[in-house]
């Protein structure tokens, strides 16, 4: 898709890789909407994606929270008169092992990682089957395919991201909706500000790829309409590694992570 003159919603647009698609996406032509529940955070990324589209605007929103979600997407089609691209990047990240995490941070970690972007989805269906035409991008993780300890709530939400895209583009392909699914590895984001674990610290510091790089494979993803994204090189090796040889794969991650669990 020619990004010239598109409009995009990009969630989780206040910091990290959402900030970094949407001034991506504006830099080549795109009207972005930016979706955030952080409102000050969501304020300065849009004062940097007006740069380069003053017709950009902003939207607080709760992804959790269906009805917020269709009342943001209704107001963004009414204001735009059209929703080309969708960008499912609202996340969190809860590292805790099963039996320290309560039900209820397990069912937030869902609530806005999965069923966030699955109300996203439902909203913007119609309106991009009525325009004949429409791209969206759902950003899990390469956590969706390579489980790690402490992850299980996160692993869950992202890996359920990644099969649900998976048949959606089936379904919604001959209709003129293109769906791919985004799977980042480790990130320099704001998701371990407040790691509670040794297990956290440590996930976080290997974090080293920058939220801009993620942003510009996602263009990438959205221009040549391709399903499937992974970034950066290496973790394609290693969900290679993990495929041929899962039991090997298995015993290299607990020998490396033993040490953090405590």
């Amino acid at each position: 898709m020619d990004l010239d003159h598109k409009i995009a919603i990009i969630t989780g647009a206040g910091s990290g890789i959402g900030k970094e698609t949407a001034i991506e996406l504006a830099r080549h032509g795109c009207t972005v909407a930016l979706v955030d529940i952080k409102e000050d955070r969501l304020a300065e990324a849009l004062d940097e994606v007006r740069r380069y589209t003053s017709a950009s605007t902003a939207e607080v929103c709760d992804v959790s929270d269906e009805a917020q979600v269709k009342q943001m997407v209704q107001a963004i089609h009414e204001r735009y008169s059209g929703i080309d691209i969708l960008v499912n990047n609202a996340g969190i990240m809860i590292v805790k092992f099963f039996d320290e995490l309560s039900e209820d941070e397990f069912k937030r970690q869902m609530d806005v990682d999965f069923y966030g972007a699955v109300s996203l989805v439902r909203a913007v269906i119609p309106i991009m089957q009525k325009q004949g035409r429409g791209i969206i991008i759902n950003v899990a993780s390469v956590g969706a395919k390579l489980i790690v300890p402490g992850n299980t709530a996160y692993a869950a939400s992202k890996a359920a991201l990644n099969a649900f895209s998976e048949s959606l583009y089936y379904e919604l392909k001959d209709r003129g909706i293109h769906v791919g699914v985004m799977l980042p590895g480790g990130t320099r984001t704001g998701l371990f500000d407040n790691a509670a674990n040794k297990l956290g610290e440590y996930y976080g510091s290997q974090g080293r790829m920058s939220p801009a790089k993620v942003a510009r494979s996602i263009r990438g993803a959205i221009e040549k309409e391709r399903f499937e994204t992974v970034t950066p090189f290496s973790d394609k090796v290693y969900i290679g590694f993990h495929g041929a040889l899962p039991g090997l794969f298995r015993k290299f991650v607990l020998r490396r992570l033993r040490p953090y669990f405590g």
